[in-house]
């Protein structure tokens, strides 16, 4: 038996699924929703490329806020942003050497 959920293959799978719900769902309910609107309240047409434009705004949110989420909740570190092992000297770096001390002999 696995020691906590993230070490369960099945909750894992069910997180990552979610992506699809907050993908889909959004844009389902924007497009479906100004359709019905523009055929039942008779306005222009354009006004269905509007649903569609915030439908695809508001699932880009979702799932930008969503996949933050699961960055931080699988991410090891400390910091939380998941660039905990990459460290570098100032020095490493090329345009450092122009600037370098004249070492004295």
């Amino acid at each position: 038996m696995a020691k906590n959920k993230k070490d369960n293959p099945v909750a894992v799978y069910a997180v990552a699924s979610q992506i699809g719900l907050i993908v889909l769902t959004p844009l389902l309910v924007f497009v479906i929703g100004g359709t019905w609107l523009v055929d039942y309240l008779q306005w222009p047409d354009w006004v269905n490329i509007v649903f569609v434009v915030v439908g695809i705004v508001s699932m880009s949110a979702g799932a930008m806020n969503y996949l933050k989420k699961l960055i931080a909740m699988y991410d090891s570190s400390e910091s939380g942003t998941g660039a905990s092992e990459v460290k570098h000297d100032k020095r490493d770096h090329d345009y450092y050497d122009a600037y370098a001390p004249k070492k004295r002999l």
